[in-house]
C-alpha cells in the first residue's frame, strides 16, 4: 500500500499442513488467525497460537470471519474474543486485535462497515498498516550473528550479518562470543557506503578497533547486555518430522548461523 510493504505467507489451516504453518510463520512479525464465526475457536486454532508463540510472534490479528453468516452479532463476536483471549493469556500474546470480517461482502476489510456499528475498532488494513513492529525489535539489546568474515583485501576486515535486534553505531562497544573479547565499532558498512546507524533487520558489515578473533556463527552483542553462553540449556521443541524424536539420540542443531 501506500503506507506500508507487505510480504504475506498463506498457510494451510489443516492439520496435516502443520510444518507448512511452523514455516511460514518462523519470519512473521504479525498472524492473522482466521476464526469461522460460526464455528468459534477450533482445536487448530489453539495449535496454530501454541506454534506461533513459540516462535516470538507478539502481534495476533483475530479475523473473525463470515460474520454475515450470524447476522453481525456482537454476542456471538465476543464471545469468540473472550474465549481466544483466555486460551492465548498463558502463552505471551499479548497483543491481540480481534476484528469482525465478512471476507465475501468485503465487510471491515479495507473500510468500515455500517453492518457493525458496534464495533469501533480498526479495520484490517488500518490495523496493518499501522502496528508497531519494528520499534519492538529495535528497543532490544544488540545482536548480530556473523553470517561472512568480509576479507576483500589485506586492508579490510568486517563481519557481515543481519542485525537481529536492537541498533548500533560507530563508537559503540560490542562483545563478541562465544569468545567474550570486547572491542569497538570503527564503521557500519553496506554496499551503499557507511551507515551512521543501523537497527534490527539490516544486513551490513561491522568493522572493529581491535583485531580480535571472530568466524562465521559468532554472535556480535551489545558489551553491556551481552546474550548467555551455555552448554545446557531448557527448551521447548516444535518437532516436525514424521518419526518421532528420541532421547538419547544425538541431533544436529542449527545456532544462528552456525
Amino acid at each position: 500500500t501506500e503506507k506500508r510493504k507487505f510480504i504475506v505467507a498463506d498457510t494451510p489451516g489443516h492439520e496435516q499442513y502443520t510444518r507448512n504453518m511452523a514455516t511460514g510463520a518462523s519470519t512473521a512479525d504479525l498472524a492473522i488467525m482466521m476464526i469461522d464465526a460460526r464455528k468459534g475457536v477450533l482445536t487448530q486454532t489453539k495449535r496454530h497460537s501454541f506454534i506461533i508463540s513459540m516462535l516470538g510472534v507478539k502481534h495476533v490479528v483475530l479475523a473473525i470471519n463470515k460474520m454475515d453468516l450470524v447476522d453481525y452479532s456482537q454476542k456471538v463476536f465476543n464471545e469468540i474474543d473472550e474465549a481466544y483471549r483466555a486460551f492465548a493469556a498463558p502463552l505471551g500474546l499479548k497483543h491481540i486485535v480481534a476484528i469482525p470480517m465478512s471476507a465475501l461482502r468485503g465487510d471491515n476489510i479495507i473500510t468500515a462497515s455500517n453492518m457493525t456499528d458496534w464495533y469501533q475498532g480498526p479495520t484490517l488494513m488500518q490495523h496493518l498498516e499501522t502496528v508497531q513492529v519494528e520499534a519492538e525489535e529495535q528497543a532490544k539489546p544488540f545482536r548480530m550473528p556473523v553470517q561472512w568474515v568480509n576479507r576483500p583485501n589485506l586492508d579490510f576486515r568486517g563481519f557481515s550479518g543481519e542485525i537481529v535486534s536492537g541498533r548500533i553505531r560507530p563508537g559503540d562497544k560490542i562483545k563478541a562470543l562465544p569468545s567474550a573479547r570486547e572491542s569497538q565499532v570503527a564503521k557500519i558498512v553496506t554496499y551503499d557506503g557507511e551507515l551512521p546507524e543501523a537497527c534490527a533487520g539490516q544486513s551490513v558489515t561491522l568493522t572493529l578497533t581491535d583485531e580480535i578473533d571472530i568466524s562465521r556463527g559468532d554472535m556480535i552483542a551489545a558489551a553491556a547486555s551481552p546474550c548467555a553462553v551455555a552448554d545446557q540449556f531448557e527448551t521447548r521443541i516444535l518437532w516436525m518430522s514424521d518419526q518421532p524424536m528420541l532421547p538419547g539420540r544425538p541431533y544436529l542443531m542449527k545456532v544462528g548461523t552456525r
